[in-house]
């Protein structure tokens, strides 16, 4: 199944539209539990302009960003072993 969302959101909004799509998924279908969520999204600044996370040593756009489950939460998988990441604008 896909969700998809169109238009500009901010992340409050995002954040809520999601919480809510999952709501209705669990009060109105009984979904309680999911397997694999995938997100694909435009990254955008304040002023609305396209940007991209860039790893910082090797200058490759970061393209997946995976999330695991762990013991103490959730951690994001790029974060365990590659350097901080940077913002780049992408005025094109």
């Amino acid at each position: 199944m896909q969700v998809i969302f169109q238009g500009e959101q901010s992340s409050e909004e995002t954040t809520q539209s999601v919480n809510n799509i999952i709501k209705l998924f669990q009060e109105r279908y009984g979904i309680t539990q999911f397997r694999e969520l995938k997100i694909s999204m435009v990254l955008m600044d304040e002023q609305g302009d396209d940007i991209e996370l860039v790893d910082s040593r090797t200058s490759e756009v970061f393209r997946i960003f995976e999330v695991y489950k762990s013991g103490e939460g959730i951690k994001p998988v790029s974060s365990i072993k590659t350097p901080p990441l940077q913002l780049v604008v992408d005025n094109t």
